[in-house]
């Protein structure tokens, strides 16, 4: 849920972003710090198995947020708001399924992982200990890249050395212009990431990015990105608890929904950039594998419009 991908995307396809850019210049994207802030909420989790892996979300989030920032005080705020924060446990499912596909890539051979709207993903840092052989690139709008490297330095004393960051000008770049000048190496395996990308994009962009990987890294590599029921994307609410109102939320801050697919769909778009899905998995699956605490109980309400999907490299 960050707005830097429209932008992104068209960057990868090589065409201007023009008046399309969700985030203003000088500006930070608001659902970036949203979900910095559920992160650093679920971090604070009393039950180790539900934890959000996340530990230095809490302190890469800056600015006023409408949520407290303390546990107790803001599960008492979700819990008693119904419907409007079910993308709290979404988020906190989402990061440990893509901690999980990251640690499985590391373990398969891994060497390079491309964070593509990277906003304030901490992977780069949260993994370096155990996978130091691992080079990150984080791609993101020159502001967004300059306000994390701000906040990374008043974490660790400077700006960790070991990431390779691509500041990117939407109008006149593409990722085959800003990567391989940093290292990035087209013959290594490499693991995409995605987060909260692909549903602010249009189809055009999303298949450039699905291109760049297909041709642009080794076989082995893998992509992993969450993508919006089509149904919510053609205002088909019923079913949906909290896709309207966050729909409508996200249209407010200038970063509306524009694409969505079935599951099928889904697994037909990655097959025709010549990608296999590995898993497609939605919130039944995600509930059972990172939302069922040590009691054996749900930690709460899972939205059920939006799933994962891991592709890989033939």
């Amino acid at each position: 849920m960050r707005s830097t991908f429209y932008a992104l995307m068209v960057a990868a396809a090589g065409c201007g972003a023009g008046g399309a850019l969700a985030v203003n210049p000088g500006e930070v994207s608001k659902s970036a710090e949203s979900v910095c802030v559920f992160r650093a909420i679920a971090a604070q989790h009393p039950d180790p198995k539900l934890r959000n892996p996340d530990h230095l979300a809490g302190r890469l989030c800056e600015g006023p947020t409408p949520i407290p920032r303390t546990y107790d005080a803001a599960r008492s705020h979700i819990d008693s708001n119904g419907d409007s924060y079910l993308p709290y446990f979404y988020v906190n499912a989402r990061t440990h399924y893509i901690d999980a596909a990251l640690e499985r890539a590391a373990r398969a051979g891994i060497t390079q992982v491309v964070v593509l709207g990277a906003g304030f993903d901490s992977r780069a840092y949260r993994f370096r200990e155990s996978h130091p052989g691992i080079r990150f690139f984080e791609v993101d709008l020159p502001d967004t890249i300059e306000a994390k490297k701000k906040r990374l330095a008043g974490i660790f004393g400077a700006v960790p050395e070991h990431v390779r960051y691509a500041p990117i000008d939407f109008n006149a770049q593409r990722l085959e212009d800003v990567l391989p000048p940093l290292g990035y190496d087209r013959a290594q395996r490499t693991f995409f990431i995605l987060e909260g990308v692909v549903m602010f994009v249009n189809e055009a962009g999303t298949s450039a990015t699905l291109a760049f990987i297909r041709k642009h890294s080794a076989p082995g590599s893998r992509a992993v990105y969450d993508y919006v029921l089509r149904q919510v994307i053609d205002k088909k609410f019923d079913r949906y608890p909290a896709a309207a109102e966050t729909a409508y939320w996200m249209w407010r801050r200038g970063e509306p929904y524009v694409s969505g697919w079935t599951p099928r769909q889904a697994a037909a778009f990655a097959k025709k950039h010549g990608l296999q899905v590995v898993e497609d998995v939605g919130d039944k699956e995600l509930v059972r594998r990172h939302l069922t605490g040590s009691d054996g109980k749900p930690d709460g309400r899972m939205i059920n419009w939006t799933r994962l999907i891991e592709v890989r490299v033939p």
